[in-house]
């Protein structure tokens, strides 16, 4: 089969797939054709007679095959060509291409297969809340085939797919911090196969869970590429132990000068952690982290949106010292108050913001810099959320520094804000 005979034959069962007749609720006989001039546009043009002919006799094989049936607008040009439904195997078969309804009973049996069986998974949209987005999906895909639409993230490759389904799941289950060649070698057997799966599975996570940047999917559910630090200093004291041991050592940081940072295994191994000041303080970027002038407060680098290693030392933190005020230092821009939100919502610490008020944007007015389109979309989609939610709950009224970074056209990044001024 040659090029040329595979584009008509693609053409012609591609408009019957998304026919009433495929679907089976079609009352009258429907026929699918295609304009020969359509899909070969120099077809006529007279200057090409060459390739002319050559559409012709791709055409005539076609027939000879009793694949379709053409229709002359004169002797020797062909108006257009119409499938042969007694043939449809044929086609298929000859296109190396799965029907559409084996491909649909396929791909139902993949999300069994992921569900466990169906049950499984309806269960856990109550029971686990991890599993929702992957819960979401299925969903949605099932409802996609039951009215004849292509599934998402889906391009016709089903071991793609499930190996990719299989990526979101172990994603979504993953409780400790790994790295990402370690997943993969675990789920795959090898260790390039999640990184090659990574951009798809990243894109359904974001479309149907709670994620605030759609890169950062993995590292924020602790699948990361290289180990996660957590940088702090400032006025308070960590001790570090052995597990299931007695020893343990201090470290007061209120007399080092700079700051230290703990790895994943000493999160872990943390016995305690005391804030000897009034302040909790997160930052957002790394240059503001190193140049915040520590005085009273206890300082936590968040490098934008946190993820598990972070929120779970935060989280500690803050069992140890509930009692303490937390704030979170970030650019006075959209990402900025998107990040607070997320570290709110994702810890349910009640963090308020800190330096990122109309104030400090009038403060350092030669350092803004104008909106961009989506800006702006994302500031009025901010302020529409915490108006809905300030409606049933108390919230961060964020609306005055909002309404001025509209008004004036102007953002800052935190990095303007220099504190030792």
């Amino acid at each position: 089969m040659d090029r040329q005979q595979r584009k008509i034959l693609e053409h012609l069962l591609d408009s019957y797939e998304r026919s009433r007749t495929f679907r089976g609720d079609n009352q009258v006989r429907q026929s699918f054709s295609v304009s020969v001039g359509k899909i070969f546009p120099k077809y006529n043009d007279d200057a090409e007679y060459e390739y002319f002919c050559q559409i012709n006799e791709s055409i005539e094989e076609l027939c000879a095959e009793e694949l379709v049936i053409p229709e002359y607008v004169k002797k020797g040009v062909v108006k257009k060509v119409t499938l042969n439904p007694d043939r449809l195997d044929v086609c298929y078969e000859m296109l190396g291409r799965m029907p559409r309804r084996r491909e649909q009973e396929e791909l139902v049996r993949i999300w069994d297969d992921i569900c466990q069986g169906g049950e499984s998974c309806r269960q856990n949209q109550s029971s686990q809340e991890h599993w929702l987005p992957l819960v979401k999906y299925i969903a949605a895909q099932r409802l996609r085939v039951e009215k004849n639409l292509n599934v998402e993230y889906y391009n016709h490759d089903l071991e793609e797919y499930r190996e990719m389904l299989l990526a979101v799941k172990a994603v979504l289950e993953n409780q400790e911090e790994i790295f990402i060649r370690s997943l993969s070698i675990q789920l795959f057997h090898d260790s390039k196969r999640l990184e090659q799966l990574k951009h798809k599975a990243e894109a359904l996570l974001y479309q149907y869970g709670e994620y605030q940047e759609r890169d950062c999917v993995l590292e924020e559910c602790g699948i990361v590429n290289t180990p996660t630090y957590v940088m702090i200093k400032g006025n308070g004291s960590i001790k570090i132990g052995r597990k299931r041991s007695s020893d343990e050592q201090k470290i007061d940081l209120s007399i080092i000068e700079g700051d230290i940072a703990l790895s994943t295994e000493s999160v872990k191994s943390l016995k305690d952690v005391t804030v000897m000041g009034k302040r909790v303080v997160t930052v957002e970027n790394l240059t503001s982290f190193h140049d915040y002038p520590v005085e009273d407060d206890f300082v936590v680098y968040l490098g934008g949106f946190h993820n598990k290693v972070k929120r779970d030392f935060l989280l500690y933190l803050y069992q140890q010292n509930p009692e303490k005020e937390y704030r979170h230092f970030g650019d006075i821009d959209a990402g900025g108050f998107y990040i607070l939100e997320h570290l709110k919502n994702k810890t349910g610490i009640p963090f308020r913001s800190l330096y990122m008020d109309t104030q400090t944007l009038q403060k350092y007015h030669g350092d803004r810099k104008p909106l961009t389109e989506n800006d702006r979309k994302r500031l009025l989609q901010l302020k529409d959320e915490l108006a809905e939610r300030m409606r049933y709950e108390e919230a961060e009224d964020y609306g005055d520094v909002i309404s001025y970074m509209l008004d004036e056209n102007c953002k800052l990044e935190q990095e303007a804000v220099r504190l030792w001024d």
